[in-house]
């Protein structure tokens, strides 16, 4: 059976893993915390994902540290939460992964609770995200990914 893996990183307010943990349910996909596994054998998945919150206008640095120390598929999935929602963060992730001739197949991304900085004043922004609504769309975003391998 053809199999997904999703490296993520969640930690203020756990906005990516409770997206991706609601969106997996019942499908084919492994979830690696960056977090806690520096090291991961990836050989054996057809599909590999990142997953991140937005930290200081990036994907959490434990990603970047997991790229650096494992063989990456030359092309994967980039799914992400963040407070201002929008696909700048995606970019600066492309030019990083394109210097070592890694492709973002699809990005996936929805708005979540942020409390950065001066929006912590205000008890945060997005209190309600990532929601049913978020989480079924990102399950029909990976159900698309799982539905591509399925076809090699």
């Amino acid at each position: 059976m053809k199999k997904m893996a999703i490296v993520y990183a969640s930690i203020h307010h756990k906005n990516t893993e409770k997206l991706l943990k609601g969106a997996i349910e019942g499908l084919n996909i492994d979830l690696i915390d960056a977090t806690k596994n520096i090291e991961a054998d990836l050989s054996n998945y057809e599909i590999v994902g990142f997953a991140s919150g937005i930290y200081a206008f990036k994907l959490h640095k434990s990603i970047y540290n997991f790229i650096e120390k494992n063989e990456i598929p030359k092309e994967i999935v980039l799914i992400y939460t963040s407070g201002t929602g929008g696909l700048s963060y995606a970019k600066r992730f492309k030019k990083y992964l394109s210097d070592r001739n890694i492709t973002i197949k699809s990005v996936f991304e929805c708005k979540a609770l942020d409390t950065f900085f001066v929006l912590k004043l205000v008890g945060g922004i997005n209190k309600d995200r990532p929601n049913r609504e978020d989480i079924d769309a990102c399950r029909k975003f990976l159900k698309n990914e799982v539905k591509s391998i399925e076809s090699i």
